[in-house]
């Protein structure tokens, strides 16, 4: 036998550089995303030398012979393509040209060294090994593809759960044990004081109002249409809700609120307002303090309590109330810092750093 029939695979690496110059060469030409892209391109590449690996060892097989690897290579490819917004019909045309490249090589050398029975054969597996090798490679590089953009829409669906969370307990959740707490106390004034007992009423009333205001917000996709104005008359207006003989609460704001947009005056509200309550739920205190420091550069605050405090090694997971704050915060690129120990209350600050806005010159 002469030509290619003693060794045919030997073809595969007499071509392999001009096959991947061309490629390469073919993806410049037509301003491919995959050529675009450096990490594209060197992927794309490496994925040739792969199915030239493949091509030959149908040639020396005499039989299609695909190498299992393809599967890590090509869903790798498919979740890189995906990262990097390139879309698989790029990928399909990208495959489409080495097919082409390689194609031309192949069957040049083939014709050149073989006579034309010979070569006819030869051809046929080539090409044979070559589509079989590049289409289960674009199925698992799609699949790859697909697999990325499902996680990242599971990541978000994630993410609007822990969202929804957030609001259903910072707003609804605020709102019933308002209105819980005022009814037990209108109850417990009945008797001795109809008057605190009536404007105990009027509390839950109002409660119930701005509940149904909060929900019907939040099946407008939580979309405020009446963001904080002023973060300390909120403030003021909450502790007027969840008053208590028991307990003295003082609030001190200082600096100019507009300093911060009212999305920062809006977060730091219901993280605020959060930290308190559960001062007031868990800790039992005799006095709270809040206060509210804001400055051109940052919004910080701290809501101190005397209560009978907590031992945060021993806390096993996080509540919502305490995951909320600390996820509002990180959406503001901020900190939520607790700290507490036995029978020594707890102190829970807030830091949210604040974005300087740009002012024009008087003369511009």
């Amino acid at each position: 036998m002469h030509g290619l029939s003693g060794d045919p695979a030997r073809l595969v690496e007499t071509c392999r550089n001009e096959i991947l110059a061309e490629f390469e060469a073919a993806l410049r030409t037509a301003g491919s995303m995959v050529f675009a892209d450096a990490r594209a391109r060197d992927q794309a590449l490496s994925t040739a030398r792969h199915v030239l690996d493949d091509v030959a060892a149908t040639l020396r097989a005499g039989k299609i012979q695909i190498s299992e690897l393809y599967k890590f290579h090509a869903w790798e490819v498919g979740s890189a393509r995906a990262a990097a917004g390139v879309h698989p019909k790029t990928s399909l045309e990208a495959s489409s040209l080495f097919f082409r490249a390689a194609l031309h090589h192949l069957v040049r050398g083939i014709v050149a060294e073989e006579d034309r029975g010979a070569a006819a054969e030869l051809i046929t597996l080539a090409v044979a090994g070559l589509e079989e090798s590049l289409s289960r490679r674009v199925r698992e590089s799609a699949d790859g593809y697909h697999g990325f953009l499902l996680n990242l829409v599971h990541e978000a669906q994630e993410e609007e759960r822990r969202r929804v969370a957030r609001e259903l307990h910072d707003r609804i959740g605020h709102g019933l044990s308002v209105a819980h707490q005022q009814l037990a106390l209108s109850e417990a004034y009945r008797a001795s004081d109809a008057a605190r007992a009536s404007a105990k009423i009027g509390v839950v009333q109002q409660a119930i109002q701005e509940t149904m205001e909060n929900l019907r917000q939040l099946t407008s996709e939580l979309h405020p249409r009446t963001p904080v104005r002023s973060l300390e008359k909120s403030l003021l207006g909450f502790l007027e809700e969840v008053e208590r003989d028991d307990v003295s609460v003082v609030l001190d704001v200082s600096g100019d609120e507009s300093w911060a947009e009212p999305r920062v005056r809006g977060e730091a509200f219901l993280i605020v307002r959060e930290a308190v309550r559960n001062a007031l739920a868990h800790g039992d205190p005799p006095r709270v303090l809040v206060r509210v420091n804001i400055a051109p550069h940052e919004l910080s605050a701290s809501v101190l309590d005397n209560g009978r405090g907590f031992d945060p090694g021993a806390v096993r997971g996080h509540g919502v109330g305490m995951t909320s704050m600390r996820e509002r915060a990180e959406l503001l690129d901020g900190r939520v810092v607790i700290a507490g120990a036995v029978g020594q209350g707890c102190l829970v600050e807030l830091f949210i750093p604040l974005k300087r806005k740009s002012r024009g010159r008087a003369d511009a």
